[in-house]
């Protein structure tokens, strides 16, 4: 059997039997060395001849077993083996003094005591009773040299005292390294499967992190898709039906929840990209007005069936255009007019803009049932809301709030509330924004007319979906009545089809089977020939990652737009593309 095997299964045994307060760390050593000191000390009180030795040994192991039990009631540890070092020097020191000075064999008792300080309690410790030692051989040479100490005559009476004194000592010496040798290694092996676990679970919650944004993004992915279809169609009915009220009622309710759930999918996937460290900004210059007021008018159509003052307040001296992410300056006010809205029954909301050179202050402001004082810290939490009913009564998912936090830190500003239960609350956030020059550029392709409306023009849609293809094809067909189109359901059948015949321009899906939208647009800008390379294509997709949309980009795309989309901005960019190719 190895020493190590022999140390291990004598540690174990040692570990069974002590009191659990020694069962932990240093402890069992410091318990084993105390016991075995102890029985040295008893042995020594029988055989020494000294007369002193029965008492002073005696006294010594009782004084040692005393200190166990301060210990196991609570002594520190680094104490009491300071207080047993102290003592055993004093002991050792008066030993050395009766027993013939420098000459004495109990001065070699002197080489153990550093060792218990140096192993259990630190460097310094060990360090500090070495220098104590050394002082007081130094002083015990000193005395026998100036015949301080008493004369003392060695005879055969005490050669196996002094036998025993120089055996045990260069048994404690070798033993007490070996030991701590052992319970260094032990802790080094401890520290080590530590160190495995914790780099096991990481792994495991890296693994988890990115099976949970694939899960989103899939989920994502196929909730946009279908809701890309119910807005579409939505949104054509709406165009459709003239003066028939009731009917545009039932689609204005529709378009509504549709919205709120577009809303919820939308935080869902911006909180996760957040944590991820993927959520970023995309700053542009624009007007500041017609953006505050574009979020607040987005609620007249709820506000108009609940009695209630809805009205906002624009500080005169605000800017006209300022640079900073205009959609998520939206997000974040549709966030607090959202929630503003959905807790206020009576009374009103209002949305104040200031200006306050420099910076801008957004607040919103409501009479509603306010915020109790036991929840407040934990408002801006993710999915935290103000109690266990709240979500039951008023729904919501409890993550608006912590997205909006980070979109307002994101732009570089900071978001706080105050609320009274049952008063309402003020929530404000300020954006460090200034004043800046009309950007010269054209208007926006949204606001273009459909000039083209009579050419044929030719299009190809690539899309898995059939209902996606279908409402693709109605777009379409009723901005150009007179245009060629034609559905593929994957990009292999889109690059086949466009070897076959021109198009002026490609709707290319991202996800599709056999082949993406990715793969295929590298195909068509590499491998076809130079007449049908250039072709115009714009990529329209639920895939909402930044990854995978600056993969599509890269490829080739011209122009790239998100599921679901506005009927009348997709055609806007379609006439803006035609137009600046032809």
């Amino acid at each position: 059997m190895n020493r190590n095997t022999w140390l291990e299964q004598w540690a174990s045994r040692i570990a069974l039997r002590v009191p659990v307060r020694f069962q932990l760390g240093k402890m069992p050593y410091a318990f084993f060395f105390a016991q075995v000191v102890s029985v040295f000390l008893l042995v020594f009180a029988v055989i020494s001849p000294y007369p002193y030795a029965p008492v002073i040994f005696s006294l010594f192991a009782v004084f040692l077993q005393v200190l166990l039990v301060c210990i196991q009631r609570g002594m520190s540890l680094n104490l009491a083996i300071h207080l047993g070092t102290g003592l055993g020097a004093i002991i050792l020191l008066y030993s050395a003094w009766v027993s013939g000075g420098i000459h004495s064999p109990r001065l070699s008792w002197l080489l153990i005591l550093p060792l218990t300080p140096f192993y259990v309690i630190n460097r310094r410790s060990g360090i500090f009773w070495l220098a104590v030692v050394m002082a007081l051989q130094v002083f015990i040479a000193v005395a026998s040299h100036m015949a301080w100490v008493p004369v003392f005559e060695i005879g055969d009476a005490h050669v196996l005292s002094s036998f025993m004194v120089y055996t045990l000592v260069t048994c404690v010496l070798i033993v007490v390294p070996l030991m701590y040798d052992h319970m260094y290694r032990q802790a080094l092996e401890a520290s080590r499967d530590h160190q495995r676990e914790l780099e096991e679970r990481r792994e495991e919650l890296e693994h988890a992190s990115q099976m949970r944004e694939h899960f989103i993004a899939n989920v994502s992915h196929e909730l946009r898709t279908p809701m890309n279809a119910i807005l579409g169609f939505n949104a054509l009915l709406l165009a459709r039906l003239g003066d028939k009220p009731e009917a545009r009622k039932v689609l204005n309710h529709t378009r509504q929840s549709a919205d709120h759930l577009m809303t919820v999918i939308n935080d869902i996937l911006d909180y996760s990209q957040s944590q991820a460290g993927r959520l970023v900004i995309q700053p542009e210059t624009f007007e500041l007005r017609k953006t505050v007021e574009d979020a607040f008018e987005l609620f007249f159509p709820r506000v108009k069936s609940m009695e209630l003052a809805y009205r906002i307040e624009l500080d005169p001296a605000l800017p006209q255009w300022v640079h900073t992410d205009r959609h998520r300056l939206m997000q974040v006010l549709v966030n607090l007019l959202g929630n503003a809205l959905k807790f206020t029954h009576q009374g009103q909301v209002v949305l104040r803009v200031q200006w306050q050179n420099p910076g801008v202050l957004f607040a919103v402001q409501d009479t509603g049932i306010g915020i109790a004082k036991d929840r407040q810290a934990q408002i801006f939490n993710r999915f935290s809301q103000a109690n266990g009913d709240i979500q039951a009564l008023y729904g919501g998912n409890g993550l608006g709030l912590a997205i909006s936090r980070t979109l307002v830190q994101l732009l570089g500003g900071d978001i706080d509330f105050e609320s009274e239960p049952g008063q309402g609350s003020r929530f404000w956030f300020h954006l460090p924004l200034t004043a800046c020059p009309e950007p010269q550029q054209k208007p926006s392709a949204a606001r273009m007319e459909v000039q083209t409306a009579q050419l044929p023009w030719r299009f190809l849609i690539a899309d898995d979906h059939p209902v996606n293809r279908l409402l693709a094809r109605q777009v379409l067909k009723n901005a150009w009545p007179h245009s060629h189109i034609v559905e593929v359901s994957d990009g292999l059948q889109a690059v086949d089809m466009l070897r076959e015949q021109p198009f002026d321009l490609v709707l290319m899906d991202m996800v599709m089977p056999v082949m993406d939208g990715i793969v295929a647009t590298q195909m068509i800008r590499t491998q076809l020939p130079s007449a049908v390379r250039d072709v115009l294509i714009l990529g329209l997709t639920a895939n909402v990652n930044p990854v995978d949309l600056d993969a599509f980009r890269k490829e080739g795309l011209d122009d790239v737009m998100l599921k679901p989309f506005e009927p009348d901005l997709l055609c806007a960019k379609v006439e803006h593309w035609l137009l600046q190719r032809n």
